[in-house]
């Protein structure tokens, strides 16, 4: 019996000797790892935000296309010629330059200077003034606001000095000019001035052709002496009388 006992307790402690032997090669009675801590990503610098930088504009007024102009006071609406040179100025539905059809009188009148002034004849609708190979007229009508805008062609100066439309008429061209730059345009008389139009529906640019009192005897050679803009259909036999 002793000899039984004493071989047990021996398997016994060989058995125990080999478990943990097993455990220490397996890692369970091991210290932990330590977890690696997150490494932080670096910080994105953010990029500059790039200036806007403005888009150069051509210099001087672009025909059909006015901008505001600082002669005009506080008004953006007002367009962007100079005053004392006409051959800058575009003719089109809103008017002849610095003169816009529908708007005050006395407030354009006093925001246009650089040209000499006439009395036409006295009559006190009328604001008419003198410019190298160009005659210009604003007519009041009742309320006090431009209803008629006139370029007539004076001596004494070149065609260049003239106000123009966006296609380039201007006035003292030819009846062949403005056929070429408005194919198809139509001519109408009255108070014995023939001359050709164009409308949008409430406004009227005359090409009136000095010498012509029908649309019969319109002729490639002829001249256009005056251009109005207004809200008549026809441009009037006289404007300062």
């Amino acid at each position: 019996m002793r000899r039984s006992l004493g071989g047990g307790l021996a398997a016994r402690a060989a058995w125990g000797a080999a478990l943990a032997a097993v455990l220490v090669l397996s890692g369970c009675v091991a210290e932990p790892a330590p977890t690696p801590s997150p490494t932080a990503s670096p910080l994105r610098t953010p990029s500059a935000t790039p200036t806007p930088t403005s888009t150069p504009t051509p210099d001087g007024p672009q025909p059909g296309t006015p901008t505001p102009s600082p002669t005009a006071g506080a008004d953006p609406s007002w367009p962007a010629y100079d005053p004392a040179d006409p051959g800058t100025w575009t003719i089109d539905f809103s008017g002849i330059g610095p003169f816009t059809v529908g708007r005050s009188m006395e407030e354009q009148v006093a925001a246009f200077t650089g040209l000499a002034r006439d009395d036409c004849g006295g009559n006190p609708g009328v604001a008419s003034y003198h410019a190298p190979g160009t005659w210009l007229a604003a007519v009041e009508f009742n309320g006090g606001d431009v209803g008629l805008v006139s370029a007539a062609a004076r001596g004494g100066g070149e065609p260049a000095v003239r106000p123009h439309t966006a296609e380039g008429i201007r006035p003292g061209d030819s009846v062949a000019a403005v056929l070429a730059a408005y194919p198809g345009i139509q001519a109408h008389v009255h108070s014995s001035s023939a001359s050709y139009f164009l409308t949008d529906g409430t406004t009227w640019i005359n090409f009136v052709v000095e010498g012509a009192d029908s649309v019969d005897a319109l002729h490639p050679d002829d001249v256009v002496g005056l251009i109005t803009v207004g809200t008549l259909e026809f441009a009037p036999k006289e404007i300062c009388g």
